[in-house]
């Protein structure tokens, strides 16, 4: 047999439910050299069983007792590797059978190009969820998402927000393992792509549904409660400290875009972090919030064009990307968009 072209790399944890339909999706393929690397993060359900009794020669399946999270899953995945690409696949998505296919196809084509995404849309077999607000902002993302469309648009949004969904990649193999997954359980994919954006690999998008995903009340955002959160976004700032310093200045003083959850909690990490936040900005003025018994203060947009900003409001970042460019402050020098 030859060596494969493309290696289908998926981390499972207790995704006995819906795996058999994603492993069906990718053995599926029009485009058949590839091989399928599982690792297995310590589940105690039935997925380990449901992937052995598949008898396929490109399945090759690592188990690990402990739970280590899927970053150092997928760190651990990249060193079974053979083939010179690598397709990403989440243990509950559906690929379109010619995923494979058309995305080795593009980066033959295209070899100045790092990784390829593609559109996806979201799915449920779950009434309830479909009906739900969750399920309405989650179409809303990927209709966001999936705009992000071409090499120059990726480019310039990377480094604000996740604007390339982790389960529709298909990369060079060098050149995810240069950039590498880090240990984390959450962000593990954000810093992927921000990292490979750093050292100035090239991004591009097949404007075409490719991927499936599903939600369920099983997914991970599904259960971000305040820690995962305070994890998520600690890592975030981590990832994203040398541009905070640099827009801060020797001062490390910042005030914050928006006032809601996520600006109180950017509010909480930054300060331990080391950072100054002086006050959180809203368009208009208003009552100053309480934070670790601190009142802080909300002041208008009009009377903070002389401070550094963060933007912390995930639904108007970049509204207000547009709308500080057009008051004439300069990305990354006046201003950051944190997430």
């Amino acid at each position: 047999m030859s060596v494969p072209k493309v290696a289908a790399l998926m981390t499972t944890y207790n995704s006995g439910q819906y795996v058999r339909e994603t492993i069906d999706s990718v053995l599926h393929q029009t485009f058949d050299n590839f091989e399928f690397i599982v690792v297995d993060d310590g589940s105690t359900d039935s997925t380990v069983e449901l992937i052995k009794s598949y008898h396929d020669s490109r399945i090759n399946l690592f188990c690990r007792k402990e739970n280590k999270g899927v970053g150092y899953s997928l760190q651990q995945a990249l060193g079974f590797v053979t083939a010179p690409f690598i397709i990403k696949v989440d243990s509950d998505d559906i690929s379109h059978p010619t995923r494979f296919e058309k995305m080795v196809s593009f980066l033959l084509d295209n070899p100045e190009i790092s990784l390829v995404k593609s559109y996806f849309e979201y799915f449920s077999d779950s009434i309830e969820i479909v009906s739900s607000e969750r399920y309405v902002a989650r179409k809303r993302d990927a209709t966001l998402i999936n705009s992000i469309n071409t090499e120059a648009l990726i480019a310039e949004h990377l480094p604000r927000w996740l604007c390339v969904e982790h389960t529709t990649y298909c990369a060079r193999t060098e050149a995810v393992r240069s950039a590498g997954y880090p240990n984390q359980r959450l962000c593990e994919d954000y810093a992927l792509f921000y990292k490979m954006h750093e050292q100035g690999r090239r991004m591009a998008c097949l404007p075409e549904v490719l991927v499936q995903m599903r939600l369920s009340n099983n997914s991970v955002t599904a259960a971000l409660d305040a820690e995962k959160l305070r994890l998520w976004f600690g890592y975030l700032i981590e990832l994203k400290k040398t541009k905070l310093e640099v827009l801060s200045g020797a001062s490390r003083q910042l005030a914050i875009y928006g006032s809601g959850g996520l600006a109180r909690l950017m509010f909480q990490l930054l300060t331990e972090t080391g950072f100054n936040v002086s006050n959180f900005i809203e368009q208009q003025e208003r009552s100053a919030v309480e934070i670790s018994d601190k009142m802080v203060a909300v002041k208008s947009l009009s009377d903070c064009l002389q401070q550094k900003i963060v933007i912390a409001a995930q639904p108007v970042r970049l509204q207000m990307v547009q709308q500080l460019t057009e008051l004439g402050l300069l990305e990354w020098r006046d201003f950051m968009v944190i997430a």
